[in-house]
């Protein structure tokens, strides 16, 4: 069993859910790029500077040193920094999802005395709407969870070639389960979960299956509910864009047959 705090802060400003890259930018830029935690990117292999003009990625344009074309690299790591959107009625909000050690990462922002960033071209002063704090016990319980997982995006490249030759909804559930058990398994090795026994994955539902844009290319992004016999934190996000809106995990209450 391991106990992870994590801490979540809304901000009492609207956004779409497209704008949730470039307030990830907006934040990066506002605690300086040197902490990495906050966007991910190597700097040890390349200069960071900010591009106001770019919308795909952010605001966020890498520079060699050489001053040659610049290549974006990344750390291969589960993200303790996330981005979310936050719904409230018809309201979107920014939310900032700061997990175990990277909850002290958090005082980069909050101790600035200007909380106003740029969202593309648009100022927000940012004023927090919620703040929640709390700490989970992770653990493999005896029974098991009902979870929602929003915009999965389960494929690479290579296992979206092997999904589209699986002929039924079996086998490709059966696939997309082992999938969403290494995703689980990656989730636990970042936070330094380790796990004491074995747990149980089913997808009880496919809801959706939509074709998203991420840095510019359509990618295939399931919407399911799951059981599993696993603590899983709510807005913790799963698989490729963990920290960026996809694959966001929230817990559903599980009715139990009579």
């Amino acid at each position: 069993m391991k106990k992870l705090r994590l801490l979540a802060v809304s901000f009492d400003t609207e956004i779409k859910p497209w704008e949730l890259k470039r307030f990830r930018g907006a934040i990066a830029r506002k605690v300086g790029l040197e902490h990495e935690w906050f966007h991910n990117h190597d700097n040890s292999l390349q200069s960071a500077v900010h591009n106001p003009q770019s919308a795909t990625e952010g605001g966020l344009t890498t520079v060699p040193d050489d001053g040659g074309e610049g290549v974006r690299r990344y750390h291969h790591r589960y993200p303790l920094i996330q981005y979310k959107i936050d719904t409230q009625g018809r309201k979107m909000r920014p939310m900032l999802l700061c997990l175990d050690d990277c909850i002290e990462e958090a005082h980069h922002l909050f101790s600035q005395s200007d909380w106003s960033v740029y969202i593309g071209a648009d100022k927000h002063e940012l004023k927090i709407a919620r703040l929640h704090v709390d700490k989970i016990n992770l653990n493999v319980w005896e029974q098991p969870f009902l979870y929602r997982l929003q915009k999965w995006r389960a494929l690479n490249s290579d296992n979206f070639r092997r999904w589209q030759e699986l002929d039924g909804i079996i086998e490709r559930t059966a696939f997309l389960e082992n999938i969403l058990s290494a995703h689980i398994l990656s989730f636990a090795r970042g936070v330094g979960w380790e796990l004491d026994k074995r747990f149980e994955i089913k997808i009880t539902k496919h809801l959706k299956e939509e074709w998203v844009t991420y840095k510019t290319v359509k990618v295939l992004a399931f919407t399911i509910e799951f059981k599993a016999n696993v603590s899983l934190p709510n807005h913790i996000g799963l698989g490729k864009g963990a920290g960026e809106g996809f694959g966001v995990v929230r817990r559903q209450r599980l009715i139990q047959k009579k």
